[in-house]
């Protein structure tokens, strides 16, 4: 499973767009993410609310990590 992971990635890493790309999408997540908890800092929601809405942003932000980690791992493997 891990080789066939290594192969996927190399097999991206010929295209620096790529892994701008998934930079920028990170980015997207993180902001979104950012946006999200800063909503509900005000409390405007009840609790169900919070409750989904803080699992939604912690998503985000976990999707934020991980493209952004592949997106550095493409574009190193260019240089």
């Amino acid at each position: 499973m891990n080789e066939s992971l290594v192969k996927f990635v190399e097999g991206f890493s010929k295209n620096q767009l790529i892994g701008y790309f998934l930079l920028l999408w990170a980015a997207t997540f993180l902001f979104s993410s950012i946006s999200g908890f800063i909503w509900l800092a005000e409390g405007y929601g009840s609790i169900l609310d919070v409750i989904v809405d803080g699992l939604w942003n912690l998503a985000d932000l976990g999707c934020a990590a991980v493209l952004a980690m592949l997106g550095l791992k493409i574009l190193n493997n260019q240089e």
